[in-house]
């Protein structure tokens, strides 16, 4: 693989920090790459591992799931950039555009940028609704975890489920709705996604398979939530689990 580096690279750019851009880095290091990495990060933490959070982060049994110290890029010569997200790329040019106005020359692009949760449109903004996808969400949903609250877990896929074993096992009640005959049924068929349900039931969450969300309701805070089938549930705490979809609008 070191051959393949004998040409006149000087900066490879990746955007994106999360698993894939760092190990894409630690990669070009390790294949004998000598020129410069730049390495761009959205958010103001130490790039990261994300499956945790849904789970050990939740219940608070883990805290930090950092994927490198910090020691780590200096070591490897790895230009770490912390909240400096791409906003537009110019191919001609070959340059980034950061969301600070930073334009960024670079002779490789390895774009990163993964995936941002999905929302429901025409929901309200209310206090109380939650997505889990950066460790941010992680730690507001779980400070929203207090004696006594009721959760709604939108999608039963695998976010969803995992969400729903971590609140049940910090307690809290659960209502999980899921559109589709089970859980997981899009990913790993019916039969299976049977299985899940069953888990989930005697574990005590309130399975509602097979309906949907029509409407939130709250001043302010969500207090209430209007299923498929009209049934009106009182919830304290929303997570939306509905799946992702991937950072490629810049």
């Amino acid at each position: 693989m070191r051959r393949m580096y004998q040409v006149a690279v000087e900066r490879i750019v990746i955007a994106g920090a999360g698993l894939a851009g760092v190990r894409t880095a630690e990669e070009l290091r390790r294949a004998g790459y000598e020129g410069e990495i730049v390495l761009l990060d959205d958010e103001g933490h130490l790039p990261y591992d994300r499956p945790p959070l849904s789970k050990d982060v939740i219940r608070g049994e883990r805290e930090d799931t950092t994927l490198r110290p910090a020691e780590f890029f200096d070591e490897q010569r790895i230009d770490l950039r912390l909240r400096a997200a791409a906003r537009s790329v110019d191919t001609d040019a070959r340059t980034v555009t950061l969301a600070d106005g930073t334009e960024l020359a670079y002779d490789e692009l390895v774009i990163a940028t993964g995936l941002r949760a999905r929302r429901i449109p025409g929901l309200p903004d209310l206090d109380g609704v939650h997505v889990l996808r950066s460790v941010d969400d992680s730690r507001a949903l779980r400070a929203a975890i207090v004696p006594g609250v009721r959760a709604l877990v939108v999608g039963a896929g695998f976010i969803g489920c995992e969400v729903t074993a971590s609140l049940r096992a910090l307690g809290v009640d659960v209502v999980l709705l899921e559109p589709q005959p089970t859980p997981l049924a899009s990913v790993l068929g019916t039969e299976v996604g049977s299985l899940v349900a069953r888990l989930h039931t005697e574990a005590g969450v309130d399975l509602r398979a097979g309906v949907g969300l029509a409407e939130l309701r709250g001043d302010g805070h969500v207090t209430s939530a209007v299923l498929g089938d009209g049934t009106e549930i009182d919830v304290d705490l929303v997570v939306l689990g509905i799946g992702s979809v991937p950072v490629t609008e810049w």
